[in-house]
């Protein structure tokens, strides 16, 4: 009689790692939950914050900080906008509205950009722009063409 080709009393199957310790299947769970939750929340902070960074009005206002000599001296050389933009942003074809935070810092010290703008006929047009330097005051308007000290309001 020949021998069947596989054995008659075959070998039991082994468990895995997860089968074998099903108490941990609670926790590891939990834990990719929380590391997507995590990275959909990073994901969406960076589109939100690319979308702040690619707008006009976004490179006007750091432009205008970057060129005025009271921020310059009071947050010195070279000027770099930080991460985390806030505020909102709407537009729509030719027009639009914008009302921002925008950190930024230099080599003396920190500072916010708070801008306020209008958009229509495809153009930006501040009524707000203002840096605030962090421990220090007044604030820098730059919308004025005197500086601060010299106005009388």
């Amino acid at each position: 009689m020949a021998t069947p080709p596989y054995p008659l009393h075959p070998e039991p199957m082994k468990k895995n790692w997860l089968e074998r310790n099903p108490l941990w299947k609670i926790p590891l769970g939990c834990l990719t939950l929380f590391v997507l939750l995590a990275a959909f929340v990073i994901i969406l902070m960076t589109v939100i914050t690319s979308s702040f960074r690619h707008s006009d009005v976004y490179r006007q206002a750091i432009a205008q900080a970057t060129a005025s000599l009271q921020v310059r001296e009071r947050i010195g050389e070279p000027i770099k906008p930080d991460w985390l933009i806030s505020g909102e942003l709407n537009v729509s074809g030719s027009s639009g509205k914008a009302n921002l935070v925008i950190p930024i810092s230099g080599p003396r010290g920190r500072g916010r950009i708070h801008a306020a703008a209008q958009k229509s006929g495809g153009v930006w047009r501040f009524t707000y722009l203002q840096v605030d330097v962090a421990n220090q005051s007044p604030s820098i308007d730059l919308l004025s063409t005197e500086p601060s000290e010299k106005r009388d309001f």
